[in-house]
């Protein structure tokens, strides 16, 4: 029923411009969505599986069909110390599989953060679990790759993507994809040529074989970007390859594809040019999903732009590596910390928060038109809760969000919600 409600929506925010599509079906949709706006803040939200941590640092999902994989890291109950954890859910989010440690004689966790998160992905039962390791300094930490091929049941290590020649030197801000034929696809940053506030983006691949189970395509797609901001890799359904990330002048975001699977890569265009000239750092990067329009890709795009006349969220579109559409605003000046997901090609929702520095509220909007227009906010929160960096994931069964929340005590807890 909510995925039809889904897709209704946008037709009953059409009136306001002008769009009468009404009749008493509509009407009953209409009040039944009425209903999920005032209600779901307090039914949605739901406490995450025990996963046994004090306190959670970092999270990210990864979706295939009605299977969702999760990783978490944070502090054990018991000793205190860092892990990292998967566990999974073969009905949409409904019940899960017990926790297993996976770095668990592989190697230790760096503690991380929100914005930083470590990553997962998954073809089939092949589950590929990517964090950081202790450095020799505070600051570093080397990628470290774990491997599983029963489905999070057991983990091996595998190659890191980042030689030895660069263990030394600060990596993160990663994201990692599979593709239609169980290739990993993964990108980073890391500081390499030390140039002091900017670090390069990277990228390699990783296909699971008996003989040649390797990192291959290693390239350097960028020498100068944010140093600070999270990319975001998507691989569409003829097997090409789209990474988003800030610039280092202007901050804008821009994006960068590959259309042989990751050997080549075209010139990157700037997702809108709102020329932001700023140095520091914001710790705001994007979301990135595709669909498909009569045998075409369109790339869907959700950034922050930190200008302060377009402080905020924006969606935009583009249409096979084409012009980027003007860009709709999404979020108010203080909305932040934006992800995108997709159903269908026709069903899109994102997520983000909003607030201020000490209160922030994840909230929704939903597209059932592919983009073309957008839902009133939906609230996922309670109100006074302290939110952090929501993702979504798209399921055959519906959207899945996912959170943290912080405690009055300092420790922060995994929360989701199925919608």
């Amino acid at each position: 029923m909510k995925k039809a409600v889904l897709k209704f929506l946008p037709n009953f925010w059409n009136f306001q411009y002008g769009f009468v599509q009404a009749d008493f079906v509509g009407l009953v949709f209409i009040c039944f969505a009425c209903y999920l706006m005032i209600l779901s803040p307090a039914n949605a939200a739901e406490a995450f599986p025990e996963i046994g941590f004090k306190t959670v640092q970092t999270l990210d999902v990864y979706a295939e069909k009605n299977t969702i994989h999760a990783l978490y890291s944070g502090l054990d109950k018991k000793t205190g110390k860092p892990l990292v954890k998967y566990l999974h859910s073969l009905n949409a989010g409904k019940t899960w599989s017990a926790p297993v440690i996976v770095n668990q004689h592989i190697a230790p966790v760096k503690q991380a953060r929100r914005g930083n998160d470590f990553q997962i992905a998954a073809f089939g039962n092949n589950v590929m679990a990517v964090w950081k390791t202790k450095g020799g300094e505070p600051w570093t930490g080397k990628i470290v790759a774990a491997l599983s091929r029963d489905l999070g049941k057991t983990w091996v290590k595998i190659d890191s993507p980042v030689s030895e020649k660069y263990a030394k030197v600060d990596q993160g801000y990663m994201d990692v994809t599979a593709d239609q034929k169980g290739k990993f696809h993964f990108v980073w940053l890391d500081d390499r040529e030390e140039a002091g506030n900017t670090q390069g983006l990277r990228y390699a691949n990783f296909l699971d074989s008996q003989q040649n189970a390797v990192w291959r395509d290693h390239k350097n797609l960028a020498t100068s970007v944010c140093t600070c901001c999270w990319s975001e890799i998507e691989v569409d359904l003829k097997n090409n390859v789209h990474v988003l990330y800030r610039e280092d002048k202007p901050r804008d975001m821009n994006l960068i594809s590959s259309f042989d699977g990751g050997k080549s890569w075209q010139k990157p265009n700037v997702v809108w040019p709102f020329d932001w000239q700023f140095v520091g750092c914001p710790h705001q990067g994007g979301g990135l999903v595709s669909t498909q329009m009569e045998g075409k890709t369109i790339l869907h795009a959700v950034i922050w732009n930190g200008k302060a006349s377009n402080r905020g969220i924006f969606y935009s579109q583009s249409a096979e590596q084409g012009r980027w559409n003007p860009v709709v605003r999404i979020g108010d000046e203080s909305s932040a910390s934006g992800d995108i997901a997709a159903i269908d090609n026709d069903q899109l929702a994102i997520v983000y928060t909003a607030g201020n520095s000490e209160k922030k509220q994840v909230l929704m909007r939903v597209s059932g038109d592919g983009g073309r227009s957008w839902s009133k906010e939906l609230l996922l929160t309670q109100d006074g809760v302290d939110a952090s960096h929501p993702k979504i994931v798209g399921t055959l069964s519906g959207f899945r969000i996912f959170w943290t929340e912080w405690l009055d005590n300092g420790d922060a807890i995994g929360k989701m919600s199925i919608l």
